[in-house]
Parts: structure tokens; sequence; C-alpha cells
């Protein structure tokens, strides 16, 4: 957030201790931020805006958060369709890679990576074992290069997950990589 004027900041949670605790900050000329780690690392959030804007005011209510624009519209995103992804790597790689989630089993959460060679629209999703999708991690249009994003378990769909067997699959394009993870209680 080096070099950032912060308009406004609002926060989803509990406290500062639990992990499911979300900051988002409205900046100037840059959109939205999201941390879910006490502000340590902020990650650009800006899906669904036609493009980068000063964002006056934020405010969470019912499961979404509200962004005003300076001028220009209204913004809406529900709380469990943001995810964090990192780009970790921009080095270009050669094929479409989907790692196996680490730490496995998990709980509360888990990380996965993966790699596309091309800029191109990324969906990665979680389903249950009979193939109802629980949780959408990704769904935009991301650059060439290795990406991490988290999973938690606490988010998916509409309540809490429940131990058990869960399949995540990376989708572009004609391209389909499922792998397996276990949610352990």
């Amino acid at each position: 957030m080096n070099n950032r004027i912060i308009h406004c900041l609002a926060i989803s949670g509990n406290n500062p201790e639990d992990s499911g605790q979300d900051i988002f900050a409205g900046t100037e000329n840059y959109g939205v931020y999201h941390t879910t780690n006490s502000g340590q690392n902020f990650i650009q959030i800006n899906q669904g805006f036609p493009e980068i804007i000063d964002v006056s005011s934020l405010i969470i209510a019912n499961n979404y958060i509200f962004a005003g624009t300076l001028g220009h519209f209204a913004w809406r995103r529900k709380l469990d369709e943001i995810t964090c992804i990192q780009n970790i790597s921009t080095e270009i790689p050669s094929a479409y890679s989907l790692e196996q989630n680490y730490p496995n089993p998990f709980n509360p959460s888990t990380k996965i990576r993966f790699a596309i060679p091309k800029n191109e629209i990324v969906t990665l999703k979680i389903f249950d074992l009979l193939g109802r999708e629980v949780a959408v991690l990704v769904n935009e249009k991301l650059q060439p290069g290795t990406y991490e994003t988290t999973f938690d378990a606490r988010r998916g769909g509409t309540s809490t997950l429940t131990s058990g067997v869960y399949f995540y699959r990376l989708e572009v394009n004609e391209v389909q990589i499922t792998k397996k993870c276990v949610l352990l209680k």
C-alpha cells in the first residue's frame, strides 16, 4: 500500500487475532484493496469495476461490501466472492498447471497454486463429493504467471463446510484440471 492515498476503511470479522477478519481500504485512483492478515499484505480486488477509480466510501452490510466512488457509480460484491489472488511469479509458464493444495488435509484454510501461460479468463472452483459448487475462488482475466489463492472453508457457499473430501478445478478455455483436497475438523 506504499504511495496510496486511503480515503476509507471497512472491517468484517471478529477481532484481529481471528484469521477470518477482513480489512478493506478504499483508495484514490487505485480502487479497493483487501487484507486478511491485519495489513501485512494488501491485494487489489477491483473485479467488477469498469475502470480503476477513486473510492470515497466503503460499508459492509448483509454479507456484501459496497463502495461509493467519486462521481461515477456504486459497486457491490458478495464478501464470500472476494479472494486474495497473489501473483507469485510473472515468469511465463510453458503450460497450465494446478498444484496440490497445502496443507492437505486442512482446517480451516488451505493454499492453492496454479500457473497460466496466456492472458485469459480463469476460474477456480471448489466442489463437494456430489459435484455441487461450494465456492468460486477465481473468476477473472489474469495475465500469464503463477498465482496463489487461499480457500477458507468457513466461507464456502452460504455456510461453513463440513469435514470431508472436496475437489478444486481450474478452468481456462478448453483446459480443465481437477485435484482433490480433504477438510478435516
